[in-house]
């Protein structure tokens, strides 16, 4: 799952705020002439985040029978569709998003226009089409990339170049959501694996600051792990709500 035209979330997973980071690149990055205030380096450089954490979560149902305010119950129906892509609502969202039309594949899809991120002097706001697909059964929702853009509000000292590559990248991503039910404790687990991906294609002849392969990677992998952290946090928070008002309206 691609995305064209994307940058630095690099802003959900921002995709950014960036530890560890892995990059590659295909072709192998070339320096040319290379000082100590600046690097030029062409090929795709490719930024990628992998982040994983854990939450416990209060349950208002483990061990009764009805299970119609279970975290299940509120992960695989549409009450959860926001907060699973950041969008929660009130201060502190990761994202604002709205529904598309169904493309024929499975799940949903959502256009979701991510926070900004400063990177390298510069201003970017990915927006990215997210498809949700939820499985009861197995107890997990993916959150994936399909397309993503990217606006680029200029600034700093790179120019335009580096802005127009920005533009032409490519995002790849995934938020893998799964829960267990602790019936000793009376609580629920979420685990939360977040994977995303930044793809750069460099002119050649690009003068870049030094250090802008590490800085970069520790940006998306830095983002990915507070992102994550923030989303599993907002889900038991909407959770709890969710069950707290149906009691009320079974009341």
């Amino acid at each position: 799952m691609k995305g064209s035209t994307a940058a630095a979330f690099v802003a959900l997973c921002t995709i950014l705020q960036l530890g560890s980071a892995f990059v590659h690149s295909k072709p192998p990055l070339c320096a040319r002439g290379t000082s100590p205030s600046e690097t030029q380096l062409f090929g795709t450089i490719r930024f990628v985040g992998d982040a994983s954490a854990r939450l416990e979560t209060p349950s208002t149902t483990v061990g009764d029978q009805d299970e119609d305010n279970s975290l299940s119950a509120f992960l695989t129906s549409s009450a959860s569709d926001a907060v699973l892509l950041g969008a929660k609502k009130g201060a502190g969202a990761i994202s604002e998003c709205t529904k598309m039309d169904a493309d024929g594949g499975s799940g949903e899809l959502w256009e979701c226009r991510q926070a900004s991120i400063d990177w390298f002097g510069m201003t970017l706001t990915p927006v990215f089409t997210n498809r949700i697909e939820k499985n009861e059964s197995s107890q997990n929702v993916v959150i994936s990339i399909i397309d993503a853009q990217t606006e680029v509000q200029q600034g700093g000292r790179l120019g335009n170049t580096l802005a127009s590559a920005m533009k032409r990248s490519e995002f790849e991503g995934r938020n893998a959501v799964s829960w267990t039910e602790n019936r000793s404790s009376e609580s629920y687990t979420l685990d939360g694996n977040l994977k995303l991906t930044l793809a750069i294609n460099l002119p050649p002849f690009l003068p870049l600051p030094p250090g802008f392969n590490t800085i970069g990677g520790k940006i998306i992998s830095r983002t990915c792990k507070s992102r994550l952290r923030q989303n599993l946090s907002d889900i038991s928070e909407a959770y709890l709500a969710w069950a707290k008002a149906s009691e009320k309206i079974e009341g």
